[in-house]
């Protein structure tokens, strides 16, 4: 389910930077262009690194994907620019000597991750290559596997070109290359199709003029004896969510004050005038009616209850039901022909079939097993065990929609079938994301992660596979990695099922929970 997934491209890149820097053993006070960005971010966050990197929690495993997945990324790119150098990357010596033979080099050639150190300045570049144009001047490629220019790259590749050129380097063009999400797969992966080369040179410049002062401000900052006290804000999850999270939100209560919906910059606000919890906010405070309903709950602990509401959009749902729910990979390097970077791609489905109001449930359920494509056999699955009448329930339907949207495209012989369940689609986050029923241990949150344990009791907690991100991770794990004992590929496949059951299950679940509350 889409609120679930993980591994977002708006996240991937930051991260990236930050696993790289692990990797590489260098001065912890070398101010690196991701520390210059973690200073952009947060001073704290930029003193940690620096000075007390091991209070900063472990890259996790999904994380480590997304290192993986960022080297293919950019040693895709490097063909784009054949006949270049590939550096040491590991031995951060060795980088440096051997980037600064290159770039003396009377036949220059394109240099793959070349590191150049400036005093304390220290950046590492995607791609540098010999200027087209000029002699001596050499080009910035700074490549990223976001499918758009943001202001935090154009902030990195300022720092790049700053760092470079105080170590005498002559710098001509600066260069993004992103990832080009129109890109549609058709054989072996086209480099030159997949990304999209944007020159910005002159973006950049704004940037680029504050960056000698900001330099200063955070080698200063690295320096201080003790961390800076900073206080959370919004910052703390912009441009990426910072890994201290944890750490400097421990202090937050039970039924804290981000939890009011749509309410994060009040909440910080609240935070600053020493009200920590709900329940504590004054009367004077202005608050939406969603917003009073939370304080309500967090002071009398009952849930909140829209009877009429709820039994309407109980009695509008027509029988049989068919309680459903899919989960997808999403790559940024497309893996199958016709498909797109970062395009979900079905390869499970749990579908509970309620034939009438409280009666039993039957479970139909399908992963897919191979290698291949798993679309077709996922929708000759799905129609197989779809009837032609009954509301279709889902858990924020917009993501299956669009999936089945997609897979009709793809294979028309199913594009009837797909828009007729999508013309059958209801969706159960109503209720919640509308308040209709709300209960302080939702915390906030209409998600089904929070809905289900909230109203029935029932949830995730200490299953194998307890998210959207995790499945995803898992499923290609040892449905498209070398080397998978067949016994772990058994067990995951096992514990997917157990997963996706859950989500659909819970969905009858909390039906039946809503049933019961309005007949008291």
């Amino acid at each position: 389910m889409s609120e679930e997934n993980l591994y977002q491209e708006e996240r991937s890149d930051g991260l990236l930077e930050f696993l790289i820097e692990t990797k590489v053993r260098r001065d912890p006070k070398l101010l690196t262009k991701s520390k210059f960005l973690n200073g952009l971010q947060c001073p704290k966050l930029l003193w940690t690194r620096c000075n007390a990197p091991l209070e900063i929690p472990e890259p996790t495993a999904a994380l480590q994907k997304v290192f993986d997945t960022g080297h293919l990324v950019s040693e895709l790119a490097t063909r784009c620019f054949p006949g270049g150098v590939h550096v040491q990357e590991d031995d951060f010596l060795k980088n440096l000597a051997e980037t600064q033979a290159l770039l003396a080099s009377k036949d220059p050639k394109p240099i793959y991750e070349a590191g150049i150190k400036a005093g304390r300045l220290y950046a590492r570049a995607d791609i540098l290559r010999p200027s087209p144009e000029k002699p001596g001047v050499w080009d910035v490629i700074e490549v990223k596997c976001s499918t758009k220019c943001k202001d935090v790259y154009l902030q990195d590749i300022a720092f790049q070109r700053y760092c470079y050129e105080q170590a005498g380097i002559r710098i001509g063009r600066c260069y993004l290359m992103h990832v080009n999400n129109t890109y549609v797969r058709d054989g072996d992966i086209n480099p030159h199709e997949l990304f999209t080369l944007l020159d910005v040179t002159e973006e950049i410049k704004p940037f680029y003029g504050v960056t000698p002062s900001l330099v200063k401000g955070f080698l200063d900052i690295i320096d201080m004896p003790a961390c800076p006290h900073i206080s959370i804000r919004e910052h703390c999850r912009d441009p990426y969510e910072c890994q201290m999270i944890p750490i400097c939100w421990a202090f937050l209560p039970r039924e804290h004050v981000l939890e009011l919906y749509r309410g994060k910059s009040k909440g910080f606000d609240l935070i600053d005038q020493g009200v920590l919890r709900l329940k504590d906010i004054p009367d004077n405070v202005k608050l939406s009616a969603n917003q009073q309903i939370q304080r309500v709950c967090a002071i009398t602990q009952q849930p909140h209850v829209e009877l009429d509401e709820i039994n309407t959009f109980i009695k509008s749902l027509r029988y049989p039901l068919y309680f459903m729910d899919f989960e997808t990979i999403f790559e940024v390097l497309p893996r199958f022909n016709g498909t797109r970077p970062y395009q979900q791609i079905p390869f499970q489905f749990s579908v509970h079939i309620q034939r009438t109001p409280g009666g039993p449930v039957e479970h139909h359920a399908f992963l897919h097993k191979k290698a291949d494509d798993p679309r077709l056999e996922f929708i000759k699955a799905l129609s197989a065990c779809m009837g032609q009448e009954g509301d279709v329930v889902a858990y924020n339907q917009s993501f299956e929609k669009l999936r089945l949207k997609e897979i009709g495209e793809q294979f028309p012989a199913y594009r009837q079938c797909c828009e007729d369940i999508n013309l059958r689609l209801v969706d159960l986050l109503v209720p919640f994301q509308k308040f209709y029923y709300y209960h302080p241990d939702e915390h906030g949150s209409a998600s089904l992660k929070k809905v289900l344990p909230a109203l029935t009791g029932k949830g995730y907690e200490g299953m194998p596979i307890a998210d959207g991100g995790q499945a995803t991770s898992e499923y290609s794990r040892v449905t498209y990695g070398a080397g998978v004992d067949p016994i772990d590929r058994a067990k995951v496949y096992a514990d997917l099922e157990a997963y996706c059951g859950l989500d659909t299950g819970g969905m009858v679940d909390i039906l039946t929970a809503l049933r019961v509350i309005t007949k008291g």
